[in-house]
């Protein structure tokens, strides 16, 4: 089964075509996989397998960042049609902000599972952790990387991710969360319960923590080091670097 990797990028003030050229770097570099890329405008960039042109979504969101104290536009819709316009057979979705420092992600895509993503995550300064949503406490499931294949399984999931993501405003009346700001986590989470009879998929999660560095975190690279708030980490952990400043700068972008 020939697999690959998909990112969707659609700048705004931040520059998210540019952050998605490094992330597919280094993606090839450690999973030595092909990478495709969905946005709404040519690139030319030969480092994506393929690029797919798209509208831009028209939902928007306003998001605080904490990295650079400002408030901008934030496009994250769409994401529920992955199913339909990746050129793989077995495809990892991952969000740009995911740097691929391993190749840990070589075991998921080798898998014979439908589909996984992560429940479980690791704050870079805290105990690993099952985060809730809505009034009564439903697992979140995170869409910052999701592994899938074309299974009748999978293809309900995004079906129903699509139908959440066109019915917001009613999932989150039903379920209690604010709606103000679309989560492609709280869709996910939804999706896969009701896929799974309305039972969580335990067979559906990664079997390791996703580690995320909160955005007030700097986050630098020093010769093959990661410099976590001017301390040195690892040299191989896979990081979701919530700080959209600290890409920028570590991509040149």
């Amino acid at each position: 089964m020939n697999a690959g990797a998909l990112l969707y990028a659609f700048d705004s003030d931040i520059k998210y075509t540019k952050i998605a050229v490094g992330c597919a770097v280094r993606i090839q570099k450690h999973l030595n996989i092909p990478v495709s890329i969905v946005t709404d405008k040519e690139l030319n960039n030969s480092v994506f397998d393929h690029e797919i042109i798209v509208d831009k979504p028209v939902t928007k969101n306003y998001k605080y960042w904490e990295d650079t104290d400002q408030t901008t536009a934030w496009y994250n819709a769409g994401r529920s049609g992955a199913i339909d316009v990746t050129p793989y057979g077995r495809t990892l979705l991952v969000d740009i902000d995911y740097m691929v420092n391993s190749g840990v992600l070589k075991l998921l895509l080798e898998s014979d599972l439908d589909f996984q993503a992560h429940k479980t995550v690791l704050p870079i300064t805290k105990q690993k952790i099952t985060e809730t949503f809505g009034l009564h406490k439903n697992p979140m499931w995170w869409a910052t990387v999701v592994v899938f294949n074309h299974s009748e399984f999978s293809r309900d999931v995004f079906k129903i991710w699509k139908m959440v993501e066109s019915n917001y405003q009613h999932y989150a009346n039903v379920f209690q969360f604010d709606a103000r700001k679309f989560r492609n986590d709280y869709a996910l989470s939804i999706a896969l319960l009701v896929a799974n009879g309305n039972t969580v998929p335990e067979h559906c999660e990664i079997p390791w923590p996703l580690v995320n560095v909160d955005p007030a975190t700097e986050v630098v690279l020093d010769k093959d080091q990661w410099k976590i708030n001017k301390q040195f980490y690892t040299v191989n952990q896979d990081l979701h670097v919530m700080g959209k400043s600290y890409l920028e700068k570590l991509y040149a972008v």
